[in-house]
This record gives structure tokens, C-alpha cells and sequence, in this order.
């Protein structure tokens, strides 16, 4: 690497990055590479340079889209195939779309330009549908609010306790002495609600200064949205509770509530992901009520805003929820949100349908945007 003769690496580049421009270095005229790759390939700020490579300077014949289908059984990643030949670029090229049995879905043609979702990601799209690209590129977005951050790994410590102790010995379903606090996993909530709560082992020897990654407390004692990383997002309030969880869970922290707190986790993601200091974004989230930013990320609108974002992707990355689209609404705008926020969550809690509530934030939040 130290020679740099790779050209494609981008910021925390992805192993087979090298590997895949090593093999379009090595091939003849006219010959095709093909290799089994992540499919954030396809998205992700990493594989920015790498996809601008294969697109402007080799012939992108055919990419099999995935995402969806279980290649390997213990991958948690989708994946697709690339085709590439190494012959200027031309013509249409093929996307293959397949089912979980591994038979043909759909296949499109798309062009180099119709593939390629905007200029500054560069984001290729996979999919019929037609992106908004950088439509609302001068808006403010989640991370100038929240400072965004995954939760804990609970398996022991590999540097310290190295295989002592795995998820499933620090929780339990019953409260004691030894598991004394509220617990949740992506699984265990919806949007709007926590639909389980279990507890886990804490403040002993092993836990949380023995796990993987600890975090840091003040995460789970603030105020925050929490949701899930795969599939539709799920976005839920916690208020009160302070629920710890894993990292199957983002929580997303107005900034102005870690005011005070410093460490290495929020001073690396302010230098690597902010475009305002810390102070000015504790002035930005001083104006945004998080139940305001919970109808906003459960809305129909910020699905379609983080499809843009993941452009098929099944996986949800902190890259997505930091950079979605958020408006600056007035009080009253936001006040008419919360409140039917607080409506739609009283329901759900009284098992009783809200869908009228929520359709009413979902044209509220559309007319917010446009």
C-alpha cells in the first residue's frame, strides 16, 4: 500500500478493494474480471473512488444484484457480482436481479449514467426506481442535531478475556441484583415502541469493562432515539428508561445533551464526519425536538430519503442515518408533529390503530421538505 499503487482506496477502505483493482490490473485487453463482493460496493463513501475507476475507465458488462439472497451462510453482509471488462466503456449494461433460490428475479439495462445515482457519491443504483440524488443537498442532516453512535459488543474483550464470556451469559429475562439493567436489541423494537425488555448483567468485573466495546455510560443516560440497522428503519424514543443495547441498535443523542461530556468516541466522529464544530452544533439541536425527529424518521418521506442514501441496501450504516435529510421546522410545525407523535405512541401502547395519525405526519413531514 505503501507504494500506492492502488488508486481506489478511500478513506476506510474495505479489504477487497485492493484485490479488485489488482485484478483489473492483471487482465488482458478485452478480458473480464468477476468476483463475490460486499454489496455496499455499490454505496458506501469507501467505494466511491473505486466505483468511479470501473465505470470511466473499463467496460462495466453486468453486475448480479444479491441483496437479499444468502450467498454464505454465515455472512451478514448482502453481496453482488460485478462483471468487468478491461475495453473502454460502451453500451448499456446488464443488472440481474435474483431470488432467494437463486433464480432470475429481474433484469434491467441500465447505461454508465442512468447506473450512477449522483455526481458526488457517486452511488450506483441497482434498482427501476428513480433516485433524488443531492435534491436536498443544502439541508441540514441528523448528524448536525445527533450525535449518532451504535451501541455496545457484548462478547468478552478478545485483548483481555478472550473467549471468557459471550452475549447470552450477561442477560436474562428476570431482574436481580447481578442483571439490574433494562436491555434491548433491534429485534426487540418497532417503530414508535419497545416491544420486549430483558436486563443485563451489570456493573460487575466483567461487565462493561471486560466486553468488546464498551461505548462509553453517558450514551445510555441521555435522552435518545434509538432503531435498528437492518431492513425498514424502526425508530422508538427513550426518554426515561435509559435502556442499554448492542449493536444491533444506532442511537441517535441531541447534541446539546452530551454538552460537557468528552472522549475519543464523539471527538473522532466530529473531526471524520461534522461539517460544524461542536458548539455550533449544540446551537442546532437546541432548536429540534426529538419527538419532532422521531415522526420525522418514522415517516414515509425519510424512508424514501434513506433508500437514496442505501440504494437498495438491506443493511442500514451510520453513514445513512447521519446524513438523512432533516428540516428545520418552525415550533409550531414541530409542536403539531410531537403531538401526534405523543397520540400515535398512546395508541400503539393501548393496542389501538393509529394509522390516521400517522398518515397525518407523513403529509406533514412530505410538505416539510418541498
Amino acid at each position: 500500500m505503501a507504494c500506492k499503487k492502488y488508486k481506489s482506496l478511500n478513506e476506510k477502505w474495505d479489504l477487497y478493494v485492493p484485490f479488485m483493482e489488482l485484478g483489473l490490473q492483471l487482465l488482458s485487453p478485452n478480458g473480464v474480471f468477476s468476483m463475490i463482493v460486499p454489496y455496499p460496493l455499490t454505496n458506501q463513501k469507501y467505494g466511491k473512488k473505486l466505483r468511479k475507476m470501473i465505470v470511466e475507465e473499463y467496460c462495466l458488462l453486468e453486475i448480479a444484484d444479491l441483496s437479499g439472497t444468502k450467498i454464505f451462510d454465515n455472512a451478514t453482509v448482502s453481496n453482488c457480482i460485478p462483471f468487468i471488462q478491461n475495453s473502454p466503456p460502451k453500451g448499456e449494461l446488464r443488472i440481474t436481479q435474483l431470488f432467494g433460490d437463486k433464480t432470475f428475479r429481474k433484469v434491467l439495462r441500465k447505461s454508465p449514467e442512468t447506473l450512477k445515482q449522483d455526481e458526488n457519491k457517486y452511488v450506483w443504483n441497482l434498482t427501476e426506481e428513480r433516485r433524488t440524488g443531492n435534491r436536498f443537498a443544502n439541508m441540514n442532516v441528523l448528524g448536525d442535531f445527533c450525535y449518532i453512535s451504535k451501541g455496545m459488543v457484548l462478547n468478552a474483550n478478545e485483548n483481555i478475556e478472550k473467549g471468557a464470556f459471550k452475549k447470552g451469559d450477561l442477560i436474562s429475562n428476570i431482574y436481580d441484583e447481578v442483571h439490574c439493567r433494562k436491555y434491548i436489541e433491534a429485534k426487540d423494537i418497532d417503530k414508535y415502541q419497545v416491544k420486549r425488555v430483558r436486563f443485563l448483567e451489570w456493573n460487575t468485573e466483567r461487565c462493561p469493562d471486560k466486553l468488546s466495546r464498551q461505548t462509553f455510560r453517558e450514551l445510555y443516560d441521555c435522552p435518545k432515539l434509538i432503531m435498528n440497522c437492518l431492513g425498514t428503519i424502526n425508530v422508538t424514543i427513550d426518554t426515561e428508561e435509559h435502556f442499554l443495547h448492542n449493536h444491533s441498535i444506532y442511537c441517535a443523542i441531541l447534541w446539546k445533551n452530551l454538552k460537557g461530556v468528552n472522549n475519543k468516541s464523539i471527538s473522532s466522529s466530529i473531526k471524520k464526519f461534522c461539517k460544524h464544530t461542536r458548539t455550533e452544533m449544540e446551537a442546532l439541536s437546541s432548536e429540534v425536538d426529538l419527538l419532532y425527529l422521531l415522526g420525522v424518521l418514522n415517516s414515509s418521506m425519510a424512508g424514501k430519503l434513506l433508500a437514496d442514501q442505501r440504494g437498495g441496501d438491506y443493511h442500514i450504516y451510520p453513514e445513512h442515518i447521519r446524513n438523512l435529510p432533516i428540516p428545520i421546522a418552525t415550533s409550531k410545525q414541530q409542536e403539531e408533529i410531537a403531538q401526534l407523535v405523543r397520540i400515535i405512541m398512546e395508541k400503539i401502547h393501548g393496542e389501538k390503530d393509529c394509522e390516521t395519525e400517522q398518515q397525518k405526519v407523513n403529509q406533514i413531514v412530505s410538505k416539510l421538505y418541498i
